[in-house]
């Protein structure tokens, strides 16, 4: 991997850095009859991380851990990645849903050095907006940078079985450059993923394609990024981890750079996107709303009563659509208070759907025959599924249509 920005030593470090300066020893001098209680060594964010984790932070090592986070979009392997390497069972998902909602930091150790691996949430997420999502990527970057945490790497995932570019994909794509900057993105690697459930000529068609000229990914290698491959295997995963410690730098990124520095959310390149992404949604919301009014002025003329109904329902999901996106773009000009406030109440609130869920699975398993209750485990029953797209509940399994915005979903025990 080429050589790498090394932003500790910089001639000009942001605020909030810690001066590698020895302080002048300003105690008192100790008679020979005084005594001292010995204090205990300062309590590191590397530290809060592994209690968090369970474990103990070795104190013989040599240097601090470094830290390399796992990015891409919702579905391409972060957790499943991170499993090969921690020394815990992470939460994967098997379906559209995403399983990583919050920004998560898992020690493990990869050869002798001790590394901290960093599970983020992809953006066009199935539970919360890209606001949300940035704002919890923003708080985080901020926190290890004052905890004298720099990013050592990047792994960007992407799901070589999907058969194409998506939508989503290519707006996870273009989020993370803002995020990275085009400055830093030498240190990352791009990994395709699910190579085992991919037919091989298929998979390296794909991959060819994203390497290309014309290829999506030929910008970022041009800038310094490589590409590899992970084989779903510990093996796999550790050599992609060793490449990163091998180059034995640290950097910042851009968007960490800018929340240091004070630029408020909506101001970042990362939130400037969020904004142009909702106003041109904004937009095409608008030209929806005039076609569905000319046609139900047409299915009025016509006393096409049934078409009427379909249309007014239509209607009143784009305006639900339209408020989302206004909502979220409210979101993005919060105070870092009010942004706090919001997060809490979203908390509390799923607190008390998830009791009211558990209460309601402890009355259905009491009227269960006893024979039949050992086979009922309450982490795989589900009184009923959520639309990825509306969130409405609806009591269906299997391949479903929702009753309310009409999105055809699949759910997977």
């Amino acid at each position: 991997m080429a050589a790498r920005m090394t932003s500790k030593t910089a001639n000009n470090p942001l605020p909030g850095r810690r001066s590698s300066l020895p302080t002048p020893d300003c105690r008192p001098r100790l008679e020979s009859n005084d005594t001292v209680e010995a204090v205990p060594p300062p309590y590191s964010e590397q530290d809060r991380i592994w209690d968090a984790a369970g474990q103990t932070l070795p104190k013989h090592i040599s240097e601090a851990p470094k830290l390399i986070a796992i990015m891409g979009p919702t579905g391409t392997g972060k957790s499943t990645f991170i499993s090969k390497l921690a020394a815990r069972e992470m939460k994967i998902g098997h379906n559209l849903s995403s399983c990583t909602e919050e920004v998560e930091e898992v020690p493990c150790k990869v050869g002798d050095q001790h590394v901290i691996l960093v599970d983020t949430p992809g953006f066009n997420d199935t539970n919360r907006t890209d606001t949300e999502i940035l704002t919890a990527l923003a708080d985080w970057m901020k926190s290890s940078y004052q905890g004298d945490m720099l990013l050592s790497g990047i792994i960007y995932l992407h799901a070589i079985s999907d058969t194409r570019m998506t939508h989503s994909n290519l707006q996870n794509l273009r989020m993370f450059r803002k995020l990275c900057g085009d400055h830093n993105l030498k240190n990352v690697i791009l990994a395709t993923t699910k190579w085992s459930v991919t037919p091989l000529v298929d998979a390296e068609r794909r991959e060819k394609d994203l390497t290309s000229e014309t290829g999506f990914w030929r910008t970022m290698m041009a800038a310094g990024s490589v590409v590899r491959r992970f084989e779903n295997s510990a093996k796999s995963a550790k050599d992609l981890v060793e490449e990163i410690l091998d180059a034995r730098q640290t950097f910042v990124p851009t968007i960490q750079k800018e929340v240091v520095e004070g630029v408020k959310l909506a101001d970042t390149q990362a939130g400037a996107f969020i904004e142009e992404t909702i106003a041109l949604l904004q937009k095409k919301h608008d030209e929806e709303k005039q076609a569905l009014w000319e046609e139900l002025q047409r299915a009025k003329k016509e006393h096409n009563r049934t078409m009427q109904e379909a249309l007014q329902d239509e209607r009143q999901r784009l305006d639900k659509r339209m408020a989302d996106r206004e909502e979220e773009q409210r979101q993005l000009h919060m105070t870092t208070n009010e942004a706090l406030q919001l997060r809490i109440k979203k908390l509390e609130e799923a607190y008390v759907e998830e009791e009211q869920n558990a209460q309601e699975f402890i009355e259905f398993q009491s009227k269960l025959p006893k024979r039949d209750k050992n086979k009922v485990k309450l982490g795989f029953w589900h009184l009923s599924w959520r639309c990825q797209i509306c969130k409405k509940k609806a009591e269906l399994e299997g391949h479903w249509m929702c009753p309310d915005c009409g999105h055809v979903q699949e759910n997977i025990h």
